[in-house]
């Protein structure tokens, strides 16, 4: 048997995780999965916390993010799209985004990158590494919710406990309004917002 590496560990996780949910991540679990003893994944993930890194680590370099120099913008609307591929082709690893910040030079790469891109346009560091920050937690709140939608899971309001005469625009907008719409609405609002902080 060829000797195990730390990328066949991480994507088993992953998986597990887009298969089963992610309580499902255990280190027994993945063993099982590789058909190898428990004891030899410790080399390579000593610990739960080790396999989330990896885990993001390997979803963020799949993802393609941008890793050398560009606009800020252009680095905004890829990373969106990015982590929006994540939740829809691993709805169930998704979760990993959330979980812990990123670890190791190949994951933060493209944050280096982000964060130059908004000093070059004429913000403070501390105020690009803030710019950064908006649109990751954008980006992230936004990709929960199509993690959610790409697994069949019903995160509407129920409409039926609304009184109509009382929630009339709620209701009309519940039936009218598309998840897409609001999705792009956010970032272009985030974006256009990150412009005008630019220009002053």
């Amino acid at each position: 048997m060829p000797p195990l590496t730390r990328d066949q560990i991480l994507w088993a996780a992953i998986r597990i995780a887009d298969e089963q949910g992610p309580d499902a991540v255990t280190l027994r679990r993945i063993s099982s999965e590789l058909g190898v003893h428990v004891t030899s994944l410790y080399n390579h993930v000593p610990t739960r916390d080790a396999i989330t890194d990896g885990m993001l680590e390997v979803l963020l370099t799949e993802a393609k993010l941008p890793t050398r120099p560009v606009s800020w913008e252009e680095w905004a609307r890829r990373f969106f799209a990015a982590i929006s591929d994540i939740a829809t082709t691993h709805s169930g690893a998704f979760y990993v985004l959330q979980q812990r910040p990123v670890q190791g030079a190949r994951a933060t790469a493209s944050f280096e990158i982000a964060i130059a891109a908004f000093v070059q346009a004429g913000l403070s560091t501390p105020d690009a590494y803030a710019a950064v920050k908006t649109v990751v937690l954008l980006a992230t709140s936004v990709g929960r919710e199509q993690s959610h939608s790409a697994r069949g899971e019903d995160r509407e309001t129920r409409l039926d406990d609304l009184p109509a005469d009382a929630f009339p625009l709620v209701r009309s907008v519940a039936v009218t309004a598309r998840p897409e719409d609001s999705w792009a609405f956010a970032i272009e609002t985030v974006i256009a917002g990150l412009r005008t902080r630019i220009e002053q």
